[in-house]
């Protein structure tokens, strides 16, 4: 399949949704092909019928893609004026067995307007489709992507797509190329397809778990704390991509993507790709901001499949040269009390614009604390007898609070640069798990390994790209924990975080004391499967295992110090080494698991 061709299909559909074409889906199906079709059709599929089986699936998509394909044929009928929702929408009510089987009848028996919304609304209380994870060794998956590629890749929609039902298919084509992309370039290969698979997947891996929590965390977001938190995240970013742009600029360009923002998470793809086109042409046909742009005009100048992503992604432009290395006017001008009562919203906004287009170094997170940390400022200046003087020292405490926040990154780095990516992981299982000691250790896992991934990337860019990069994706993996669990099952430390401002919640886990309200498990040995098996695991497995014994500890006594924790990790290691080099290991490891535990557990209950 070409898949750039396949992503045109995407935004080609949403650029003559609602025209008045008399032959709209031969005009589509002759751009991308049967196969690019199939493809569209099997991501709308898999994310609104979820009780239908893959096969069941692939034949309804023939089914519709030969009506499709019929369209360009010489008597094409009344139905080829139709948009692709209504296509697809028709197919699925034609067929009783689908409809029954998905509870769609309500739905089936409206029309027009009327049994789109009826869709949408359904889409929306499906239920999260949580997988079960098989494992393929290298050497299967070859075969099957050998065997068909097409067919590879379209187990990859059918399944991300029920698993993320309301995420936009621009999205889920991009991962389904970098998985055949992969599995193109491993399979090519004669020997080590493991190693390929592992090595070459891993920053494929970590694209795919950065941009859905990225899509999760501004749709949570959106939903969470409205359009003001997600216009200021825009204000943010694009200030500091666009410096040469005036505010009345940015604000145009931020409040149009706002709106996209709220319309691509209601689930609503064909309007959603059609927001996204528009705002593009948009942009990119102001000649009076484009001209003044470098990395902007660079993006504007190729095909409308890549212009999105393009902008999405650049880099921030150089300041301009004329541009004051402060914010004079908002920490020396006498009147800054009296435009701060005039408009707030409108005052605190010009200040996030101006303080990010003069720091690109800064996340989205750091700015937003920022503007927030200036108007308590104002608040709290403007009622006393001198407010220049008091507002005068708010850059000196905005600037420390910058250092601050790039310290704690920076040691961060020095760890992971001493002691590796495990050593990071490590830590934080133990600062999580005494945390949400309630919580099971897959969650803290999947927590603690992504946040190790996170770091070891983001440790790798320049400084001035370290805090945009860890905080950003730092906070985008909460702000989709918090979103996907119940806080308050956990404990009310977490809830409380997870409620607290959106740009603090980094920060409020970070201070979270250890919980000591939740009641401890029973000590049990069965938590320490200490045996010989140790000896034989791969270093993955190994991690894991010391991983899990740290979990089991600390969530026995949230309260561990760092010293015991030492006395329990070094005699673990002893333990191992001292039985791995046993001739008799299953009889060592018996003896010494034995007095481990005793060991154990009079330190974790005393």
């Amino acid at each position: 399949m070409k898949w750039a061709t396949l992503i045109s299909f995407v935004i080609l559909i949403s650029a003559h949704f609602g025209k008045s074409d008399t032959n709209r889906l031969c005009e589509h199906f002759t751009e991308v092909k049967e196969e690019g079709f199939k493809a569209f059709v099997l991501v709308a599929l898999s994310q609104n019928l979820h009780e239908s089986g893959y096969e069941e699936l692939v034949l309804l998509t023939r089914e519709i893609t030969t009506a499709a394909g019929a369209c360009c044929g010489e008597n094409p009928s009344a139905d080829c004026s139709k948009n692709e929702a209504e296509l697809f929408q028709s197919a699925i009510c034609a067929s009783n067995e689908i409809v029954n089987k998905n509870n769609l009848e309500d739905c089936c028996a409206k029309t027009g307007d009327e049994r789109h919304q009826c869709f949408m609304e359904r889409k929306k209380s499906i239920p999260r489709h949580k997988e079960v994870k098989k494992t393929y060794s290298a050497k299967e998956k070859c075969e099957a992507f050998k065997d068909n590629r097409l067919a590879y890749t379209g187990a990859f929609i059918y399944r991300f797509s029920r698993m993320h039902i309301m995420m936009q298919p621009r999205i889920i084509i991009d991962f389904a190329k970098r998985i055949g992309d992969l599995a193109e370039e491993c399979c090519a290969q004669e020997e080590n397809l493991d190693t390929c698979f592992y090595e070459k997947g891993r920053p494929v891996r970590n694209y795919l778990a950065g941009v859905t929590a990225q899509s999760h965390s501004l749709c949570a977001i959106s939903k969470k704390y409205g359009e003001r938190v997600i216009k200021a995240k825009k204000v943010a970013q694009y200030s500091q991509k666009l410096p040469q742009a005036t505010p009345e600029e940015i604000g145009d360009i931020t409040q149009k993507i706002t709106s996209s923002v709220f319309t691509c998470c209601s689930g609503d793809s064909v309007k959603c790709m059609k927001e996204r086109k528009q705002i593009i042409e948009d942009v990119c046909a102001r000649d009076d901001i484009v001209s003044r742009t470098k990395h902007l005009a660079e993006c504007c100048k190729l095909s409308i499949v890549e212009k999105g992503h393009c902008i999405e992604h650049m880099e921030p432009d150089e300041k301009p040269a004329d541009l004051s290395e402060k914010v004079e006017s908002y920490i020396k001008d006498a009147d800054v009390c009296d435009k701060f009562a005039a408009g707030k919203d409108l005052f605190i906004g010009g200040f996030l614009y101006e303080y990010a287009r003069r720091h690109p170094e800064l996340s989205n997170q750091m700015l937003l604390r920022i503007a927030k940390g200036y108007e308590d400022e104002l608040t709290k200046c403007c009622v006393t007898e001198n407010p220049p003087e008091c507002y005068g020292k708010a850059d000196e405490k905005l600037h420390a609070a910058v250092q601050d926040n790039l310290s704690h990154f920076q040691k961060i780095c020095a760890l992971v640069s001493t002691q590796g990516k495990a050593a990071y992981e490590k830590l934080m299982v133990i600062r999580y798990t005494s945390i949400m000691p309630t919580a099971s250790f897959e969650g803290i896992r999947t927590i603690t390994y992504r946040m190790g991934g996170i770091m070891q990337e983001c440790c790798a860019k320049d400084q001035s790209k370290l805090m945009p990069c860890a905080e950003e994706k730092l906070s985008d993996l909460l702000d989709e924990t918090c979103a996907e669990n119940d806080p308050a099952t956990i404990n009310k430390n977490v809830e409380a975080c997870c409620n607290d401002f959106y740009s603090h919640r980094r920060l409020c886990f970070l201070d979270m004391k250890p919980d000591t309200e939740s009641a401890p498990p029973e000590f049990s040995a069965d938590a320490f499967p200490i045996t010989e098996a140790l000896c034989t695991m791969s270093d993955a497995d190994s991690l894991t295992a010391s991983i899990k014994l740290l979990y089991e500890v600390v969530r026995l006594k949230p309260m561990i110090t760092t010293e015991q924790i030492k006395t329990l990790t070094d005699g673990f290691n002893a333990l191992k080494a001292k039985c791995c080099a046993d001739e008799n290991k299953q009889l060592c490891f018996e003896t010494e698991r034995a007095a481990f535990i005793n060991t154990s557990k009079g330190l974790l209950t005393a």
